[in-house]
C-alpha cells in the first residue's frame, strides 16, 4: 500500500477520518492531527486526487516521530544521514516534470533553511529523483514539515492549491470547505437541499457532487441572483436558483426541505444599523418552518456566542449534534451541525 499525508482546515478531524473511510474502502488511517492525516491505500492516484475534502496531498517520502527532532535543520540532517525513502515512488508522477524545489515548514510557518545544508539537500533530491533545481516555478514542491505536535514529515506534493485570491469572489467559501459543510448534512440521493444565503454559489455548486434530489439556491440580491444564474446555466449544473428574502421564504411551503447548509450574514461587514440579533431569531425561525421534522441545518458564522443564544430561544425545538471551532480567511468561525427534533 502507498502512504500519503493530506491537510484540511483544521477542526474538522473526524469529519475527514470518516468521509475518508467511505471514500477509500481498503483505506488505513495511521495518524490524525488537526488539520493533517496520514494513511495508506491501494486506491489509484487519481482516486486520491479526487478526495475534495483536502487542502492538499503528499506522496510520503519519510516519516519521524520526532523524539530526537526539536528544528526542521535537526529533520533535515536526519534525513540525510538517513539517505533512504518510504517505498518505490511511482515513476509516472515525475515522468514529465524536469525540476524540483524544496519548501520548509515549522508549525504552518514557511522558514528559511542553512544555505550549504540545502544545497546538500537539492543535490541529494535532484539525484535521486532526477530533477534540476528549480526555485521559481518548479514542477514539483517537496516538503519537510515539522508539526508542533513533535511530529515530521517530508512529501512531495501531489496536487497545486489555486489562487484562491484570483478565482474566488469576495465573501466565496473555498470548495473544500464548501464540501465538508455538505458532508456534515449527511447527504443522500433523496434530499431536498437548501441554502438561503447561496451567495456565489460555492455551497450548492458543491453539493451537485454528492447525491440529491433537488438543490435549491437562493440569495436576495437581485445582481447576486443573476450572477449565480448565469454561473449554473454555465456549468449546467441541475440547481433551482430563487430570489427571496431568507427571512422570509413565501414560495417554500412547512415541512419541504430536507437539509439546509448557509453562511448566513455575519454582521461583520454590514452597516451599523443592521440588528444581527433579530436577523438571527427570524432566519431560525423560517429555518424550522421549512425544514423537515428529523431534517438537519449546517450552518457556519463567526457569531458564535450571539447564534448559540439564538438555538436557546429555540430550545424544545431543535437539537445541536456537532459543533466545530474553525479558522475562515484568518477569522474564528464554527461550524454547527443542528436537527429539528
Amino acid at each position: 500500500m502507498e502512504i500519503y499525508y493530506s491537510t484540511f482546515i483544521t477542526g474538522f478531524q473526524e469529519v475527514v477520518k470518516d468521509a475518508l473511510k467511505k471514500k477509500l474502502k481498503d483505506v488505513q488511517i495511521d495518524l490524525v492531527l488537526d488539520g493533517l492525516i496520514m494513511y495508506k491505500s491501494n486506491e489509484t492516484l487519481r482516486r486520491i486526487l479526487t478526495l475534495r475534502f483536502f487542502n492538499n496531498t503528499f506522496w510520503l517520502l519519510q516519516f519521524f516521530d520526532g523524539k530526537e527532532i526539536f528544528s526542521v535543520r535537526d529533520l533535515i540532517e536526519i534525513f540525510l544521514q538517513k539517505g533512504n525513502l518510504i517505498g518505490q515512488f511511482p515513476s509516472k508522477i515525475i515522468k514529465d516534470r524536469r525540476s524540483f524545489r524544496v519548501i520548509v515548514s515549522e508549525e504552518n510557518r514557511l522558514v528559511s533553511t542553512d544555505k550549504k545544508m540545502l544545497e546538500n539537500l537539492e543535490n541529494f533530491l535532484g539525484k535521486t529523483f532526477k530533477l534540476k533545481i528549480n526555485r521559481a516555478k518548479p514542477d514539483i514542491e517537496i516538503w519537510f514539515l515539522k508539526r508542533r505536535e513533535g511530529f515530521c514529515f517530508v512529501g512531495m506534493r501531489l496536487t497545486k492549491t489555486p489562487n484562491y485570491k484570483k478565482i474566488l469572489r469576495k465573501g466565496e467559501l473555498r470548495p473544500e470547505l464548501a464540501h465538508i459543510l455538505c458532508l456534515l448534512s449527511e447527504p443522500k440521493p433523496q434530499d431536498v437541499f437548501l441554502d438561503p444565503f447561496a451567495g456565489s454559489g460555492a455551497i450548492p455548486l458543491e453539493r451537485t457532487v454528492l447525491p440529491y434530489r433537488q438543490i435549491i439556491a437562493n440569495d436576495k440580491d437581485p445582481k447576486m441572483y443573476k450572477y449565480l444564474k448565469e454561473r449554473v446555466d454555465k456549468l449546467k449544473r441541475r440547481i433551482t436558483v430563487t430570489n427571496y428574502d431568507a427571512l422570509d421564504l413565501q414560495v417554500m411551503g412547512n415541512d419541504t426541505i430536507d437539509k439546509i447548509v448557509t453562511d448566513p450574514p455575519w454582521g461583520i461587514y454590514e452597516q451599523e444599523k443592521f440588528d444581527l440579533p433579530d436577523f438571527y431569531i427570524k432566519m431560525v425561525k423560517e429555518f424550522l418552518r421549512v425544514i423537515r421534522r428529523n431534517g438537519l441545518m449546517v450552518v457556519l458564522t463567526a457569531q458564535k456566542e450571539l447564534f448559540e443564544k439564538t438555538m436557546k430561544h429555540f430550545y424544545g425545538k431543535l437539537v445541536l449534534i456537532e459543533k466545530h471551532d474553525i479558522l475562515v480567511s484568518g477569522k474564528k468561525a464554527a461550524v454547527y451541525k443542528i436537527k429539528k427534533t
